[in-house]
């Protein structure tokens, strides 16, 4: 099984990012939104040392979508397969047009591995500072179809952490913008992800 660095809000953050890829051993990067600059965008095109998929933010721009596509990495609403396993994506830039394009692609008897979105699902890892939960019910709906083995997503910086929950780890990598990221691997007895930050071994 591939070993996943995970990064999601960078916000412009681009030497924490370029720090992280450099530093950190890995066969896949999947970052989750909210790069907010083509420059950190561009450093992580240039600087990914495996393969990389990545979906949109809700506060990227088309500027960024466009360069993530054309790049051959952009995950929003669609299928990849990499080393064997299937890949998909629910970018936060028009969540509710990535959902309409993942499910015209899912077949019934589809098995996605890696379930990546910028939006947490409702009522995990989405609990925000005063207390409410604002994960998505239809990023909820999408990963209670899929099941897959690991959801990565981001978008609520204080609720950092992973969770099993059915069956499916939960991640939500916390922002890089702070030095948050996180290391998923999985093996026979399922997924767990290695939560980090920069300078902290």
């Amino acid at each position: 099984m591939p070993v996943i660095l995970h990064v999601t809000d960078i916000h412009c953050a681009t030497r924490n990012l370029a720090r992280v890829l450099r530093s950190e051993s890995y066969d896949i990067v999947a970052a989750t939104g909210d790069y907010e600059c083509l420059d950190t965008v561009d450093t992580l095109l240039k600087e990914s040392k495996g393969r990389l998929v990545a979906v949109t933010g809700n506060i990227d721009n088309a500027s960024i979508a466009g360069r993530l596509r054309e790049s051959g990495v952009l995950l929003d609403g669609r299928l990849a397969n990499i080393n064997g396993y299937t890949f998909a994506g629910l970018g936060g830039l028009d969540l509710a047009s990535s959902i309409q394009s993942l499910n015209g692609r899912l077949e019934d008897n589809v098995k996605v591995d890696f379930l990546l979105s910028h939006h947490p699902p409702k009522g995990i890892l989405d609990r925000v500072f005063f207390g409410l939960h604002a994960g998505s019910r239809d990023v909820a709906r999408i990963v209670e179809r899929l099941k897959p083995k690991a959801h990565l997503f981001g978008h609520i910086h204080e609720a950092r952490g992973s969770i099993v929950v059915g069956g499916t780890l939960y991640v939500n990598a916390g922002p890089l913008k702070r030095g948050y990221y996180s290391v998923v691997s999985c093996g026979d007895n399922g997924c767990g992800a290695e939560m980090k930050r920069l300078g902290q071994s």
